[in-house]
């Protein structure tokens, strides 16, 4: 039986050099920016970064803080060139900072698993280190810059067997030439949570440790910064699926505005108006049955959030993405005390039900789409609203290079949408390439569509 690696191991990642790049910081009370970088680091990361090699360990922070799921639980984490901090509140410290097995999860993605790599011929051999739990040999300057390097446990100089472990975990493979992402072909071998390089043109045993936390989450790859501006936010959805822009109508946009009033002034999230009560009116009421209603509480409220929550809403979404969609009205009100708002947006005064539209079904998010939340996000395939239920026979969605992720599907829309409705059982990994899969048949015609998007964090 294989040797159980154990996520318990603290790990930093160290490199040696960088300290002669260029560096400028700025620190204060615990939270320490770049002037290379946009993210910062601080509170406990920061105090973990500084305390346990700072730049040259870890490199430059390469995302803000967002929260991810590791192994079943939500963590917050943060992105370093070399490796993934995890803020684990529930054990002490030195503990409560873990970093990422990242090795072992980037031999995985390239389908190589570790339990499938070549064993060391022999278990003793002049200069090394024979490692039983996976069966590997490291030797030589390998070996001496474990050996030098860990993290402190009991204050004495020097580093304990333990304290390299807990750094660098164990060897995962035998050395081999391969060439890292920088384009560098240089003696490699693979550890739980580094890559240890030899580059013998920079000194005769200098080693570095590849760019793990890039390599793994594909930071290079830039998020769609949106509009903020309800209609521009509106149409770069819409682009993003493969649709045309639309544009607002004056008398549509003052009754939707008189809708939004009377939600916010009364409390009331509706698509039917009380005559009754304050600021009902007919004009209100055409917009109300014409489309999407929101409500939000509190004083951070702009237009832009009811965009982007009707988005992650199916039936309000696929009125959005509705292909033959071309005007639309959309009124926003916040009350005096600034404690309440509201917006709706009349998506149906001018339906066209597409039935000569060539480009179903629409899908979201869209191919090749960057910055998808990573939450438990609705992905959806669309065809026009009088036509047929399709059928579906198979989906799969999974990780590119990884997992295949749980869901569930669905053809049994809200509004009496047709088409198809994907919900992650758990939020998407952030920073990752997602491909999904979905056939079927459709007006007795089978298909399969298979797309790439990638989420943000």
């Amino acid at each position: 039986m294989w040797y159980r690696l154990s996520r318990c191991f603290h790990i930093v990642v160290t490199v040696m050099l960088l300290s002669m790049l260029p560096v400028q910081s700025v620190r204060a009370q615990n939270r320490i920016c770049f002037t290379e970088v946009p993210d910062c680091i601080e509170g406990r990361f920061a105090e973990y970064w500084q305390q346990h090699g700072g730049l040259p360990v870890f490199g430059f922070p390469i995302t803000p803080v967002f929260e991810q799921e590791v192994e079943g639980r939500v963590y917050k984490v943060q992105i370093f060139e070399r490796n993934r901090f995890e803020l684990h509140p529930e054990l002490a410290r030195p503990y409560d900072v873990l970093l990422g097995r990242l090795g072992d999860d980037l031999l995985q993605r390239r389908g190589t698993p570790w339990q499938n790599e070549p064993k060391a011929p022999v278990m003793q051999q002049a200069g090394c280190r024979y490692f039983a739990e996976t069966q590997h040999l490291v030797c030589d300057a390998f070996l001496r810059y474990w050996q030098s390097h860990g993290l402190e446990f009991d204050g004495r100089s020097g580093f304990s067997e333990a304290e390299s472990l807990a750094l660098f975990g164990l060897p995962l493979t035998e050395p081999r030439i391969e060439t890292n992402s920088s384009g560098d072909t240089v003696l490699t071998q693979w550890f739980e949570r580094a890559r240890f390089e030899l580059h013998p043109y920079l000194g005769p045993e200098v080693v570095l440790l590849g760019l793990l936390g890039r390599e793994a989450f594909n930071v290079s790859t830039p998020s769609v910064v949106l509009p903020d501006d309800w209609l521009g936010r509106l149409n770069a959805y819409r682009v993003l699926a493969g649709l045309s822009p639309v544009q607002e109508d004056a008398v549509l946009n003052e009754r939707c505005f008189q809708h939004a009033r009377y939600m916010a002034e009364n409390s009331d999230l509706t698509h039917q108006q009380n005559p009754s009560l304050p600021y009902a009116s007919p004009d209100g009421q055409i917009c109300a049955q014409h489309g999407n209603v929101w409500l939000g509480w509190g004083t951070r409220w702009q237009p832009v959030h009811a965009i982007d929550g009707w988005m992650e809403s199916v039936g309000h979404r696929l009125w959005m993405l509705y292909p033959t969609l071309r005007l639309v009205g959309f009124g926003f009100y916040t009350t005096a005390s600034g404690l309440q708002s509201a917006a709706a947006l009349d998506v149906l005064s001018n339906f066209n039900e597409g039935v000569d539209y060539p480009g179903w079904p629409v899908r979201y998010p869209g191919a090749n789409q960057q910055g998808v939340p990573a939450t438990i996000y609705p992905i959806t395939l669309h065809w026009r609203y009088f036509g047929n239920a399709p059928v579906v026979t198979a989906t799969e969605l999974r990780v590119v290079s990884g997992a295949t992720l749980p869901h569930t599907v669905s053809t049994d829309l809200p509004a009496g949408h047709k088409g198809i409705m994907i919900i992650p059982a758990q939020p998407l990994p952030a920073l990752a390439t997602i491909e999904v899969t979905v056939a079927g048949n459709y007006d007795g015609r089978t298909f399969t569509y298979t797309w790439r998007f990638q989420t943000g964090w």
